[in-house]
């Protein structure tokens, strides 16, 4: 039979001593000096001194296997259940998105270690923790409610609080290149590969996810259009193949020769995300953009020169694979020709 585990956890000023119920762990733990339980964490504690760390070793090494843990550099390396793993399999979860909810299912874990068991309250803490301590973004805490969500009904078959956890949504509008500033930047890129990334993705409004992705043979040269497969929410979509971009690929792939994807790292296979990125924000340095901007960017910025130029909004909406037309509206607050257009009546006052 294994012996129990205790993990002792130091906390600020204090160690955090959890493990599973075992009565000759909690009759070691009583011969301790000055320690407390605390009955709504189901943990006890004693004061973090190198004379507890030894009296702990020496109470309860005879009954159980002793682990401690320094909680502020520990890592995220549990486990995540083989049920869950098996749910993502099941329902067929993207790759990146099974990625990130294990991810926050790890992270959530780790927070809730020296508890015995999740209760409401943990939960509750936990949130409170991302929104308080850690100040992190909205879209991050909405994604560690949706993985948490997903771990407490698959593993415990339990809802969550019915305390709201979602961060007040945030109207954020997108940054938007004008059609100069596009074309500066791709004016900074000397290397026909990088130059053929970023105007591929400008000039179909990909996802950066897609333009790695993108095969060869997703290149209709005859209809005129680029098939993206499998993209974000499990959806295949067509956008348009630039004539333009079409001259400018012949000449890359005729120095360059890649054999499956239209974009290969020097080994093969897909290029790297990074690689990108890095090549983007170069060209924007290079170019003088002041403005925050990323590679999708570009994706924001297609869409709006679409509506300025009097592509229907419903047409946009097909284009960029959203599943709402609300989505694709954002871009109408944005638009130049819509705002940029209007007549102030500050220019009509007598002055």
């Amino acid at each position: 039979m294994n012996s129990p585990i205790v993990r002792v956890y130091a906390v600020d000023s204090v160690y955090e001593i959890a493990f599973d119920f075992h009565k000759s762990i909690v009759d070691a733990i009583r011969s301790l000096p000055e320690r407390q339980y605390i009955p709504e964490r189901k943990v006890w504690v004693v004061s973090a001194t190198a004379k507890n760390k030894t009296l702990i070793l020496n109470q309860l090494r005879t009954v159980a296997v002793v682990q401690f843990i320094d909680k502020k550099n520990e890592t995220t390396n549990i486990a995540v259940p083989q049920i869950l793993i098996d749910y993502f399999i099941r329902k067929r979860y993207s790759s990146n998105t099974v990625k990130n909810y294990n991810h926050h299912i790890k992270l959530f874990l780790n927070f809730c270690l020296p508890f015995t068991c999740i209760t409401d309250k943990s939960i509750l803490d936990y949130f409170t923790k991302l929104a308080k301590d850690d100040n992190v973004s909205s879209s991050f805490q909405n994604m560690a409610v949706n993985a948490v969500k997903l771990y407490m009904l698959v593993v415990h078959n339990k809802q969550m609080p019915h305390l709201s956890l979602r961060p007040k949504k945030e109207k954020l509008l997108p940054t938007v290149l004008s059609e100069q500033e596009v074309a500066l930047i791709l004016n900074q890129v000397e290397n026909i590969k990088h130059k053929c990334i970023l105007s591929l993705i400008y000039s179909g409004g990909l996802r950066i996810s897609e333009a790695i992705a993108l095969k060869i043979k997703d290149l209709d040269r005859l209809r005129g259009v680029i098939t993206i497969k499998q993209s974000k929410g499990k959806k295949d979509r067509q956008v348009p193949l630039s004539k333009r971009l079409v001259v400018l690929l012949d000449n890359y792939f005729a120095i360059y020769k890649p054999h499956q994807y239209v974009f290969e790292g020097q080994m093969g296979g897909m290029y790297s995300t990074r690689s990108i990125q890095n090549i983007f924000s170069v060209a924007c340095k290079n170019a003088g953009i002041i403005k925050h901007a990323t590679v999708h960017t570009l994706r924001h910025s297609y869409a709006t020169h679409l509506l300025e130029k009097g592509t229907d909004l419903r047409v946009i909406q097909e284009i960029l694979g959203h599943s709402s037309s609300k989505t694709t509206e954002i871009y109408t607050h944005v638009s130049t020709k819509m705002i940029g257009a209007m007549r102030s009546p500050f220019d009509d006052l007598d002055m």
